[in-house]
């Protein structure tokens, strides 16, 4: 059976997505994993977005680290 493409534009995509409870949006996300469209970032670039945002908006280090710690346990 052929497959059938669609092409949304990023609005509509967002706008449908937003509709889906998060278990599906997971679901979505590790397919394009699996087919390797799709790799999530390294903690290295993690670390530098983070500590870029931290100087930019001259953030202390308790704030980080609550950032941090709530990042963990949504986990």
């Amino acid at each position: 059976m052929p497959e059938v493409a669609i092409k949304l534009s990023k609005e509509s995509l967002v706008e449908g997505l937003s509709n889906l409870p998060v278990r599906e949006i997971k679901d979505i996300i590790d397919s394009l994993i699996k087919k390797k469209l799709f790799r999530p970032p390294t903690a290295r670039k993690i670390y530098r977005e983070a500590s870029a945002i931290t100087r930019k908006k001259k953030l202390s280090p308790r704030v980080a680290e609550e950032a941090v710690a709530w990042a963990r346990s949504k986990k």
